[in-house]
């Protein structure tokens, strides 16, 4: 219970080997006679075409929501944001605010919209939260017929895992402390759920509860961590069986009336501690973890993984799977991950949503569209700041941390004495190392990789924002 509702409170604040097709082999014809000599036309038309040069991407502001502290999110139909009890959506380069959520208990502390789902214009949903010691998570109609749902009223322990829809049916799935785990119909027809109960499930006595106190009489097997629906109508949550760390596991309903559970052990892992799942076209599902865990037709899958962790998953309108993987973004394509830009730097979006034009919006100090750059390439001559990108910086390293570890390695590069490591903030704690030249960027990335195992420098044009310099002492 402890973990369960650390990541409730959590959760709610915010909401695979490398594969390529193998080509088809050529067909060949046994020539009648001598082929002619090709004309200078057809030797120039059989010329292969120019390689597609891939694009550098880099966050431009969003001017509908300057001096604005808005979260972004994409629904069905809508690109959205929220700022306090507030949603908008976005209409072209302004902002259109469409409705507030009502505030649960402002003496116990102001509420918050977490997570906004659903589809425009008619079942636009709203998760909130109390930000102060009761936290109360409801589930709000914003547009359409619905009726809200609160789990944990008064201020007991509660949260919420997610919504779903099945046709015009929209299932809340959450927990609260009095009536156990919920799957509550809030639009539409109402669909009665029952999971499978934790003895059936193989649970031991006393490994699940469902409300404070009872054991496996009222518990069930495969307490939620998220939930989605397939557009085919399929619903599958997901969660650790029988609430045992590392046991990754779904229950699926492919029917509302019966489900199962299938143990995932032998495809990820685990879970993270707030598991991402997304919904593509048909019966697709997709859980963000690593490797990227796939739903179909009763089944369960992984993708090809790459070099780098995919993360920051979304899906386009048209229902293809995208991810980030290091700087590269990616599209699922065919059982293979195709590159289809890259960004200027390393980067850390809170949420990344694809519009109807493919433009890409992230939330990165507000909302901003990917854009095409020219200046971010340190091949260009124009590039006057090539930056070795080193890694993300541990929270758990206080202020002054020297960073002995990758100095030792970096005290043995024979011009150390040009190099800068320096540790700075965007959108998270970073390590680099200023550079003079490419050529000097390229030999430090030869010697980081032969001294420091498992690290992945990257050579990009970058001059960091107010960076603390950490000594490097030159080995004698």
């Amino acid at each position: 219970m402890k973990n369960l509702s650390l990541a409730a409170l959590c959760a709610l604040a915010i909401s695979c080997s490398k594969s390529t097709p193998t080509p088809e082999k050529e067909a060949t014809v046994a020539p009648s006679a001598a082929p002619p000599a090709p004309s200078a036309s057809a030797a120039s038309a059989e010329r292969e075409p120019p390689k597609k040069t891939i694009p550098t991407l880099a966050p431009e502001p969003f001017e509908g929501t300057k001096g604005l502290s808005v979260e972004l999110f994409g629904i069905e139909g809508a690109l959205l944001v929220a700022e306090g009890l507030r949603v908008g959506r976005i209409v072209e380069e302004r902002v259109e605010w469409i409705g507030s959520v009502p505030e649960t208990n402002l003496s116990l502390g102001p509420t918050r919209v977490s997570s906004v789902h659903g589809s425009w214009p008619d079942s636009v949903d709203v998760l909130s939260m109390n930000m102060g010691r009761a936290p109360m998570p409801t589930y709000f109609p914003l547009t359409g017929k619905g009726v809200s749902r609160t789990f944990g009223p008064g201020g007991s322990l509660g949260w919420i895992h997610g919504t779903a829809r099945l046709g015009k049916t929209t299932l809340v799935v959450g927990y609260d402390v009095n009536d156990g785990h919920r799957f509550d119909t809030v639009r539409g027809p109402t669909l009665v759920l029952k999971p499978i109960e934790a003895e059936k499930g193989g649970c031991k006595k006393g490994e699940v509860k469902n409300v404070w106190g009872d054991d496996n009489d009222k518990g069930i097997a495969l307490p939620p961590s998220a939930v989605a629906a397939t557009e085919s109508g399929t619903l599958v949550t997901i969660g650790n069986l029988c609430d045992r760390a590392k046991s990754p596991a779904a229950e699926v309903w492919e029917k509302p009336g019966t489900s199962r559970i299938v143990e995932l052990g032998a495809l990820v892992k685990e879970f993270a501690y707030f598991p991402k799942m997304l919904r593509g076209k048909g019966d697709d599902l997709w859980v963000e973890t690593t490797p990227v865990l796939h739903y179909n037709g009763g089944k369960f899958d992984i993708l090809p993984t790459l070099d780098k962790p995919i993360r920051d998953l979304f899906v386009s309108p048209s229902g293809k799977l995208h991810g980030i993987s290091g700087r590269s973004i990616v599209r699922f394509d065919e059982g293979t991950w195709t590159v289809i830009a890259n960004l200027a730097r390393p980067m850390r979006f809170g949420a990344v949503v694809m519009d109807d034009k493919e433009t890409i919006w992230v939330s990165h100090s507000g909302v901003s569209r990917l854009r095409e750059t020219q200046n971010a390439d340190v091949e260009e001559e124009s590039c006057k700041t090539p930056f070795v990108y080193l890694y993300e910086v541990s929270w758990r390293n206080d202020a002054k941390y020297t960073f002995p570890t990758t100095t030792k390695a970096l005290s043995t590069f024979p011009e150390v004495a040009d190099l800068g490591l320096v540790e700075y903030y965007d959108d998270g704690r970073r390590l680099g190392i200023t550079v003079k030249s490419k050529e000097q960027g390229e030999a430090v990335i030869a010697h980081v990789k032969a001294n420091m195992k498992d690290e992945q420098p990257e050579l990009i044009c970058y001059a960091p924002k107010g960076p603390r310099v950490i000594e490097i002492k030159a080995k004698k």
